[in-house]
């Protein structure tokens, strides 16, 4: 592994009183809550940032939906780069989370198998699903295919589909990949966009159950991608993606977040200078990018046809 990126962070005994960590109470969660919200180490930055007031408002929503909070392995040691120490803010912005009363899970991604084991009994259809996520996602340069390329047996199974009878296909692939980790890559995007791609296939569950929240464009186009790439008869359930931005208009459009000075201190936490989000305008018929000042979207949120974020 990279000797900037470790699985543990040297201070997980800080954040482990606010945190679900056990593989059957993740089984659990997943599959007996509404909404479970996966979050993507850049929002997860941002909303540690903010004042605990101003999280509320989030965080209020997030229960209102009967919803837990996720990251998975990957996305800690984003968290933890470099020093492998997590920031107070984000041990302090678990302790909200927690005391909110909302589980704060941290879940391996290679635990899915036993999140997916509970609705199927065969080994086979659960590894397809690994199989199929990671032959949709991975691109010519990436962590992916570079721990493919470099791991004959993990070729075999992911790619070529062979001993899929087996228990721990889940837990070599993801071992193999987060043990590649480097800085500067996307590899906590691309496992967590095969994460949401195996969860979709849950049977049972409505559309939109499983969401995503992230400031990333290029990860939410990746994890958009996949999904659209996907063959209509084997795509599963789908998902939403939710960034700041977009999820600042739905609390004002579920009268959860109705104060102007609240919305912009939202927008703006994490940036510097305008707001970039995708959508449209009244009278524009296609998304397109707008780029406007916080205090200008405010004002657009809070109009009943100013705008429309989709991202």
């Amino acid at each position: 592994m990279g000797t900037d990126y470790i699985e543990i962070p040297h201070n997980m005994e800080e954040l482990a009183p606010y945190a679900v960590t056990s593989r059957e109470k993740a089984v659990t969660e997943i599959l007996g809550k509404e909404k479970c919200y996966f979050y993507d180490a850049c929002s997860f930055r941002r909303h540690a940032n903010l004042e605990p007031n101003e999280a509320e408002y989030l965080l209020r929503y997030i229960k209102s939906q009967n919803g837990i909070i996720s990251i998975t392995r990957c996305i800690l040691m984003e968290l933890a780069s470099h020093s492998g120490v997590l920031c107070q803010e984000y041990v302090a912005y678990a302790k909200h989370i927690n005391e909110y009363g909302i589980v704060f899970l941290i879940i391996y991604e290679e635990d899915l198998f036993s999140v997916l084991e509970a609705v199927f009994s065969a080994n086979v259809v659960i590894n397809n699903y690994l199989c199929w996520a990671v032959r949709m996602v991975k691109s010519p340069v990436s962590t992916i295919a570079e721990t493919l390329w470099q791991n004959r047996e993990l070729q075999d199974e992911v790619i070529k589909g062979r001993n899929l009878g087996q228990r721990d296909v889940y837990k070599h692939f993801f071992e193999a990949v987060r043990g590649r980790k480097e800085a500067g890559d996307n590899l906590g995007e691309e496992l967590l966009a095969v994460c949401l791609h195996i969860l979709s296939h849950i049977p049972g569950e409505k559309d939109g159950k499983f969401c995503v929240i992230t400031d990333d464009k290029g990860a939410a186009g990746k994890i958009d991608a996949l999904f659209k790439k996907t063959a209509r008869q084997h795509r599963g359930k789908k998902i939403i993606i939710f960034s700041t931005p977009k999820l600042v208009q739905v609390l004002y459009r579920e009268n959860i977040l109705l104060d102007k000075e609240h919305i912009k201190t939202i927008l703006n936490s994490g940036i510097n200078g305008n707001v970039a989000v995708l959508g449209t305008r009244i009278f524009d018929i296609q998304n397109r990018e707008i780029s406007i000042t916080s205090e200008e979207l405010a004002e657009l949120i809070m109009q009943p046809n100013g705008i429309n974020i989709v991202f």
